[in-house]
């Protein structure tokens, strides 16, 4: 493999299957098996109630059990850093027999019953607002670690010179946002010829977000091509969104229900725990401290860091185990069509169209303060690009003529790499051995750190 593709693949691999193995670790495994469990449990009921005659009160009872262990999770994260993992266990049964005897209580009482349609009715979502928000924050999250990252971010930027604005992939990055630009002004237009507020109103908000991304990844906003590259890559990311909006403007229905839709949203789900927890595993350690110093919280503009360190890093994967149960929960109310406060709230607007306007909205609403906080605070702490960019190495112009001049016979490789270690002495080497030891002590030194 080249630099690049093994940059790339190892990002994705540590990204993928880093949160899976710690899902699956000794901490965590009773836990993660036990959503799989009563999520295909709840699952099966609502799809087989009309084959096997389920009756409506053994669906309740379902339900209940889901929201209760959905709760318990998150209020074991809370408390994480109080608790072991026996402790936990513990806990999560009480709170799951507490509201299962509230729900029998209920039965005959109407104080109670309303402690548990409220249970029912609102935690789902809840949880299918914070999925919705999480979804476009580690799309982010994702994009800012692989190229601000001392591994990855290096070897990608790798000879580029800081004086050029543009982001990495420029000219594709460019196209597909023009291409976005033009589907939201369709979509705006249809919007308004309709008569639909909602997509006249995400087609001008989408098409002046992918015009924005071009004056971006242009490097005709900001002088930092790493931040333009971020930028322009968590837009892309988002593309898949963005397009079952607009296929659902010109489809001429509110209610398109593909499979592309839900394999989006199972794929969501798994992707946000796995980021997540990559992000526990490589910063917990650091984030945990209960006193962050002045430099930490300078480097965490967003404050992410404080809630984290709160509940410690094993309590954010618990309370994002909670979360995904609760937006699980929704789903199935949906389809089981039992009233809800999702129902009451969008009417009968499609859950997955509904996800993916909500998502939308919420992607916007964090790169407008993304690039806000950018500008009040560049060049400092987060937002500092911390990657070698071996500038010793030679343009790429340069390169290019000195492979095609060893090509044609011209010059010997030697000189190549006396040319190189010329330069390298600039950056601390001695010759072309002392900058190969540079190289290779930064990469593989920070691998080794950041492992």
């Amino acid at each position: 493999m080249s630099y690049v593709e093994k940059a790339f693949w190892d990002y994705l691999k540590s990204t993928l299957f880093g949160g899976v193995r710690i899902l699956f670790s000794r901490r965590f495994v009773l836990f993660s098996v036990l959503l799989f469990i009563i999520s295909i449990i709840t699952t099966m009921t609502v799809v087989f109630q009309d084959q096997t005659a389920i009756k409506p009160e053994l669906i309740d009872l379902v339900f209940t059990i889901q929201i209760g262990i959905a709760i318990g999770l998150i209020i074991c994260g809370l408390m994480s850093k109080k608790l072991n993992v026996l402790f936990r266990i513990i806990l999560l049964s009480i709170i799951v027999i507490v509201i299962l005897g509230i729900y029998y209580i209920s039965q005959t009482t109407t104080s109670l019953a309303l402690i548990i349609d409220i249970l029912v009715q609102y935690f789902p979502l809840l949880a299918f607002f914070s999925w919705s928000f999480l979804i476009p924050l580690a799309s982010f999250a994702f994009s800012k670690g692989m190229f601000s990252s001392k591994i990855t971010g290096s070897v990608l930027f790798l000879g580029k010179p800081k004086t050029e604005r543009k982001a990495i992939f420029a000219g594709v990055m460019a196209l597909i946002a023009f291409v976005s630009l033009l589907w939201n002004l369709i979509m705006a237009y249809t919007g308004f010829v309709e008569g639909r507020l909602s997509y006249l109103f995400l087609g001008v908000v989408g098409a002046i977000v992918a015009f924005s991304i071009i004056l971006v990844v242009q490097g005709w906003l900001y002088s930092d091509d790493v931040f333009n590259t971020i930028l322009g890559l968590f837009f892309i990311i988002t593309l898949p969104n963005q397009f079952m909006i607009f296929f659902t403007s010109i489809s001429g229905t509110e209610n398109i229900i593909t499979s592309f839709n839900y394999i989006f949203v199972v794929f969501s789900l798994l992707y946000s725990a796995q980021s997540i927890s990559r992000r526990v595993k490589m910063e917990g350690i650091v984030i945990d401290d209960e006193k962050p110093t002045k430099k930490a919280i300078k480097e965490d503009p967003f404050r992410i860091g404080r809630f984290i360190g709160f509940v410690g890093g094993e309590g954010v994967v618990l309370i994002n185990l909670g979360l995904a149960l609760g937006f699980h929960m929704i789903q199935i109310q949906v389809i089981s069509g039992e009233d809800s406060a999702f129902s009451t709230l969008f009417g009968a607007l499609d859950f997955s169209e509904a996800y993916h306007d909500v998502t939308m909205i919420f992607m916007v609403i964090i790169l407008v303060l993304v690039m806000i906080t950018y500008s009040i605070q560049r060049g400092k702490g987060y937002w500092e690009p911390n990657i070698y960019r071996f500038d010793f190495l030679p343009p790429y112009d340069d390169l290019v003529d000195y492979l095609e001049k060893i090509k044609g016979g011209e010059i010997s490789k030697t000189d190549l790499a006396i040319t190189v270690g010329k330069k390298a002495v600039t950056a601390g080497g001695v010759g072309v051995f002392s900058a190969a030891k540079v190289f290779r002590d930064k990469i593989f030194g920070e691998k080794k750190k950041d492992e």
